[in-house]
């Protein structure tokens, strides 16, 4: 018979209880709205954030489908209305926190969650919503590790995976989905998150009635708009800004055009990028795009960053009118 032992704080005291998988399983399927696991102690009834157990009752894993070097990412469904999830697993070494302070109230949040939420318009009133962020779910706090469920949307992929699929995306299509890029991507910065990591990878995309749809994934590697600018760089070193390669400071926003132009350069040129090795290449004109996509690029990656346009001067480009 299997036991799960959960600490449970109970004014200054720590208390210990044993709580069978039976109850337990009971309990949670009569708290899947509430989505807290109550606990019957000696002296009163406890509440209990969600556990292990609590989180695969919750949410079925079915297989693994990510991995890299701070994270597990599962495919799931959620058991009550078998609606798809993704449910990311983080070692609590690898997780930081932050201090959030929202309408009055104080409180340690994960600081990924925290910029997702921002990110998406939802942590606060006055941010601007932002549909195409990925949606939180859940957040399961572990003793050795953090479980971040968020929506995966049906029929969605991501970016790299699309492109070796089909080899080549219509310049027409491939605007469409960079316009809803470059929407997101200023947005999220106008509610004061900056991703730091956009790549092919960290971009879905799924199909309605023809129109490409996007949502932007994995804030992990995120921090927040600050007008200082940053000296460390976290996320895919492949798409490091060159300012960073010269041994120099890097900004938000100068850093996300520099990214949305690598992404752009990998489905164009139909070649892998990297950025010191760009650093050192001669570009010539691509001849399988508009003049105004090649005009639209070399823009984006601008060696110099006081030359790369805002995120909202992309928007103004002709190429995307």
């Amino acid at each position: 018979r299997y036991q799960s032992r959960r600490m449970i704080s109970n004014t200054r005291e720590t208390k210990q209880y044993s709580v069978e998988t039976r109850s337990c399983f009971q309990t949670c399927q009569s708290n899947l709205q509430t989505q807290v696991l109550v606990v019957v102690g000696p002296s009163q009834i406890q509440r209990l954030r969600a556990g292990k157990i609590y989180c695969i009752f919750l949410h079925f894993p079915l297989e693994m489908f990510a991995k890299g070097g701070f994270s597990q990412i599962y495919a799931g469904e959620r058991r009550s209305n078998s609606t798809p999830v993704a449910i990311k697993h983080i070692p609590k070494k690898n997780v930081q926190h932050v201090r959030v302070k929202c309408l009055g109230n104080v409180y340690d949040e994960i600081l990924e969650v925290v910029l997702m939420k921002q990110a998406a318009g939802r942590l606060c009133d006055g941010s601007f919503e932002n549909p195409a962020v990925i949606g939180l779910m859940d957040t399961f706090n572990l003793g050795t590790e953090v479980i971040i469920v968020i929506e995966r949307p049906p029929y969605a992929v991501d970016m790299h995976d699309f492109l070796n699929e089909v080899k080549r995306i219509p310049e027409g299509q491939t605007m469409a989905i960079f316009k809803q890029i470059i929407n997101t991507a200023l947005l999220t910065h106008k509610n004061g998150v900056f991703h730091r990591d956009l790549k092919l990878n960290n971009i879905l995309v799924s199909w309605n009635n023809g129109t490409p749809e996007i949502r932007v994934i994995d804030f992990g590697c995120g921090d927040f708009v600050q007008h200082e600018p940053f000296r460390k760089f976290y996320g895919t070193p492949e798409f490091a800004p060159p300012e960073l390669f010269r041994g120099e400071t890097y900004k938000a926003e100068a850093t996300t055009v520099w990214q949305i132009g690598a992404m752009l350069h990998i489905i164009c040129a139909r070649a892998v990028f990297k950025t010191p090795v760009y650093m050192k290449e001669d570009h010539k004109v691509l001849k399988n795009v508009s003049m105004e996509c090649n005009d639209f690029l070399s823009r984006c990656l601008a060696f110099d960053p006081k030359q790369r346009p805002t995120l909202e001067d992309l928007l103004l480009h002709p190429w995307l009118e």
